[in-house]
């Protein structure tokens, strides 16, 4: 099988977009799209020919909201403004006219579109079609003008209205025609058919026909007989028409009655028709006002002053130009002068009227001429609808599509046939569609990957139909490339909202192929990590929960323990029962409240070693190891068996004591037993040398580590960038994402430290004359950025030139100049002192054992004004991972101050502080200025 190259497949895609704009052009369609994100707003030829625009390529946002006429374009930019709102709707479909207000020539544009959302619920784009409706306009406005003079006429001859809201399945109706039907006059609003009692028997066969001939006209028209609550008959003409939304579906139906009874007297039939109509007019649930020829408000229901929050006293003498909302008086003020001056007899408006508290209401405005009997006497009747819920209805659904399309999960819809009706962007991208017009062409489980039908039919749409959701793993499948596409599926069954029946079925599907391959990392990582700790040269085990579950043990520790690998994954206490009311179970506990390091020296424990309780001696470390948020999950134990360095030096001391006792009584085997104390001697240091080899392992295999966890934490950071750079990224996985990145930081700034921490090993021939000023002078200019934005203050005294390996002289003082730097007071400017003197032979004697004759000694010390702490504390700060401060508050590894305590160390030299709370810490580092050679 042979693809297409991808330049073929793309020059043919653009051949079929260009094929389709050319059949929507030549229909006069347009298409529009404006880029939220960008400020862009893309018009094709007919968009900008229809919207009255120069064809240039620059259009603003502005400049199209300005090519609409004056009084639609508040409209305009409140609707999509409101349908650019989360919860609203997202279709958008909105009539307007252009800018030319000459009505000769008014131009009556349809825009149909959709609102795109970014993964963070902002805005991104719109885009859709727009469409030339004038001649649909025009010949609408005609036929509702011909149905309301129609209607007002039989309302001036005696007509009684009614109107049915098919939402509320009610009908509301006017006294008069009360009064026609039952002979009660009683306006009011009651069930769908509170009148069908009244219908003559033998006529209600009429009434069936005439509305099942009114639901495929649209129109109702029959004459029936009534029968009143006192027995008489009276014939009444029947005349309505239902009215739809925008989708076709009727929503309500408005009629008039007419009393036809041939008995009654013309002129009495006239004085009740007035009588009726201010009747009607008053109680009418419909906002109706009367206007004179200049706009002057004459009379209002109590509907339309109760809308606007007005008594009709209020109201009356009021120009009605002044309740109309400010962005359409222009419009309004027209239409009304065409209208008094004989132009047109009605208009049709729909505009914002102001509440008295100065609120704006949404209304479609019927205004028509109604001529009285007196000469020269012409009213203008203003009918009001109230169309505020509808236009949030509308807004609240075009908020919802574009959500659904602009979502970076696959959304798709099928009948219950399982015939695809709908797809959105995301889903054709997915699912490698080249349109959403190919997936209308395919069921649903075309998509699915061949083994996965059984399931769908036998399993999924089942219980998908019975219990109305389902949610599980489905595997799908690429339809270009075939790759089998692991997703988390969320499926819902879509009832009709006025049957309850089932008619389509939903799916929302989440993309796991990042999520699949950040676990693996992460796992081949855990892989990394046990590796490292089974062939770790020393005992090692990691325990996992407060239970402290054995996850992985080493053969070097199961050897300590005497124990097998059966005892993996059980809890410590009950692996080592031996263990139950020692300090080392309380330790750790400790370590998981604390989240602080242990080490422990020789501490003694009674373990079961061949079936005896034997006393085993061990250099201890409990390591806490924590999550992303800084919990403790695990702890780390590493141990050295030092029982035979323990007994042996417990050994020379029981032999020493001997000695010193029976020296004077046994002097003449004072010969017998040095040798016995040199052989001890010898033992000892046998066993101090077994003692450094151990520990020269333990720090080559920190080395080691420090190297190789570099590997799975790159692995860790990298996937984790990428996952951060994807833009449907949600606001909660980039914060996770962000937390894996801190942990890894961390941990790396963490390996490091031991890998410097491990190169103090040796320093071979690397001892160079290092001048301590030049040297201090460089290391200043490190922090040149930090001293200047703390505005800090270094005074460097006279220091002298000493042998030493100037990487490590730079490192110590490279952490002492950062430590000073990092915890400085807030509102006080750092000051640093570094001064040197030189001390004598016997006080250098006070900080080291055994100071060489004929070698000077300095005192340098390291001055700040910090904020210090208490001395108490002066020889935990030395300790590896020891912190007297939040990680959070005051970032660091707790490295630093061992590594300088080591540099002087090596050095020959010793290392001391004096500090207070507030007052600052002072560091002194005692110095030989020569080290030995040889």
């Amino acid at each position: 099988m042979h693809e297409n190259p991808p330049s073929d497949q793309t020059a043919h895609a653009d051949q079929e977009i260009q094929q389709i704009k050319a059949a929507l052009h030549a229909v006069g369609i347009g298409i529009w799209d404006i880029d939220i994100l960008q400020g862009k707003v893309i018009l094709d030829t007919t968009c900008k020919e229809l919207f009255g625009l120069p064809p240039v390529a620059n259009i603003t946002y502005e400049m199209l909201l300005g090519s609409l006429h004056p009084a639609d374009r508040q409209l305009v930019r409140e609707s999509v403004r409101k349908h650019m709102q989360k919860q609203s709707d997202h279709n958008l479909n909105l009539r307007f006219r252009t800018a030319d207000v000459d009505n000769r020539s008014l131009r009556w544009i349809q825009v149909k579109g959709q609102v795109y959302f970014t993964p963070e619920g902002t805005v991104s784009r719109l885009s859709g079609m727009a469409m030339d409706i004038t001649s649909e306009i025009a010949a609408s406005e005609k036929a509702e003008a011909a149905e309301r003079l129609s209607s007002i006429a039989i309302e001036g001859s005696g007509a009684g209205s009614f109107t049915i809201d098919f939402a509320s399945d009610t009908i509301t109706y006017s006294p008069s025609l009360a009064h026609m039907i039952m002979g009660e006059e009683v306006g009011g609003s009651h069930f769908r058919d509170f009148f069908l009692p009244y219908v003559h028997p033998e006529d209600r066969k009429i009434r069936e026909q005439a509305y099942e001939e009114a639901m495929d006209t649209g129109i109702l028209n029959y004459e029936c007989r009534f029968i009143w609550k006192d027995g008489s008959v009276h014939w009444v003409k029947i005349r309505g028409k239902y009215y739809y939304d925008l989708t076709g579906r009727p929503v309500s139906f408005s009629g008039i009655g007419l009393d036809v009874t041939e008995s009654r007297e013309h002129t009495r039939l006239l004085k009740e028709v007035e009588q009726r109509f201010l009747l009607a007019f008053n109680n009418s649930s419909i906002n109706m006002a009367f206007l004179d020829k200049n706009g002057v408000i004459q009379e209002v229901n109590k509907a339309f002053a109760g809308f606007l929050g007005y008594t009709q006293q209020e109201l009356s003498g009021m120009y009605y130009r002044s309740i109309v909302q400010a962005d359409y008086r222009r419009e309004s003020d027209k239409l009304f002068a065409d209208l008094v001056h004989g132009k047109q007899e009605f208009y049709n408006q729909i505009k914002q009227y102001y509440h008295k508290d100065g609120s704006a209401r949404w209304v479609q405005v019927n205004i028509a001429t109604v001529a009285m009997e007196e000469a020269n006497s012409t009213h203008i009747l203003a009918i009001a609808f109230d169309i505020g819920n509808e236009v949030a209805v509308r807004k609240e659904q075009q908020q919802l599509l574009s959500l659904v399309e602009n979502s970076n999960d696959l959304i798709m819809v099928s009948n219950l046939k399982g015939n695809v009706t709908y797809i959105n962007e995301a889903g054709v991208r997915l699912l490698g569609l080249p349109n959403k017009a190919a997936a209308v062409t395919h069921s649903m489980k075309d998509f699915f990957e061949p083994s996965f039908y059984n399931q769908v039919e036998d399993a999924i749409i089942p219980e998908l139909m019975r219990e109305g959701k389902w949610t599980g793993r489905q595997t799908y499948q690429h339809q270009e490339t075939g790759e089998a596409l692991p997703f988390m599926t969320n499926a819902f069954r879509l009832d009709s909202p006025m049957s309850g029946k089932p008619i389509a079925i939903a799916g929302v599907a989440r993309d796991l192929r990042s999520e699949l391959e950040t676990q693996k990392a992460l796992k081949e990582s855990e892989n990394r990590f046990r590796s490292l700790v089974e062939e770790a040269p020393v005992p090692t085990a990691l325990y996992v929960g407060r239970e402290l579950i054995i996850e992985v043990a080493n053969d070097a520790m199961l050897t300590l323990w005497d124990r097998g690998s059966a005892i993996i994954g059980y809890p410590l206490a009950r692996a080592l029962p031996e263990l139950h009311g020692h300090q080392f179970l309380d330790i750790m506990d400790e370590v998981f409240n604390t989240g602080e390091v242990y080490h422990g020296r020789e501490m003694p424990i009674e373990l079961m070693i061949d079936g005896n309780m034997t006393l085993t001696y061990l250099n201890i470390t409990f390591k806490p190891l924590q999550d992303p948020e800084g919990e403790v999950y695990a702890i780390l134990n590493m141990a050295i068996d030092v029982t035979q360095q323990v007994l042996a030096k417990n050994k020379i001391l029981e032999n020493q004591s001997f000695l010193e006792s029976e020296v004077l009584e046994r002097t003449e085997e004072l010969a017998a037993s040095n040798e016995e104390l040199a052989a001890m001697n010898e033992e000892l240091q046998d066993a101090n040398m077994h003692l450094i080899r151990s520990n020269q392992e333990l720090e080559q295999y920190a080395y080691v580590a420090s190297h190789d966890l570099q590997e799975p934490l790159r692995k860790i950071r990298i996937y984790a960038d990428l996952l951060s750079r994807k833009d449907d990224l949600n606001i909660e996985h980039k914060r996770l994402v962000d937390k894996i990145n801190q942990s890894s930081e961390r941990m790396s700034m963490l390996i490091k430290d031991l890998l410097e921490f491990s190169r103090l090993l040796e320093t071979g021939n690397m001892m160079r004359d290092v001048d301590l000023t030049e040297l201090l002078l460089m290391v200043s200019k490190d922090f040149e950025l930090i001293i200047e934005e703390k505005k800090a203050r270094i005074n460097i005294g006279k220091l002298p030139v000493i042998q030493g390996v100037p990487l490590q002289m730079n490192q110590l003082f490279y952490n002492l100049m950062s430590n000073a730097l990092k915890f400085t007071q807030d509102g006080v400017t750092p000051v640093i002192e570094i001064q040197a003197h030189v001390i004598s032979l016997a006080e250098a004697a006070t900080y080291l054992r055994m100071p060489e004759q004929g070698k000077q000694y300095y005192d340098i010390s390291f001055r700040d004004n910090g904020i210090g702490f208490e001395n108490k504390y002066a020889e935990q700060i030395f300790e590896v991972f020891k912190r007297l401060h939040n990680r959070n508050q005051y970032p660091g590894s707790g490295i630093g101050l061992s590594l300088c305590r080591r540099i002087v160390g090596n050095h020959g030299g010793h290392m001391y502080v004096l500090s207070a709370p507030d007052e600052g810490t002072i560091f002194h580092i005692i110095l030989p200025g020569k080290q030995a050679t040889g």
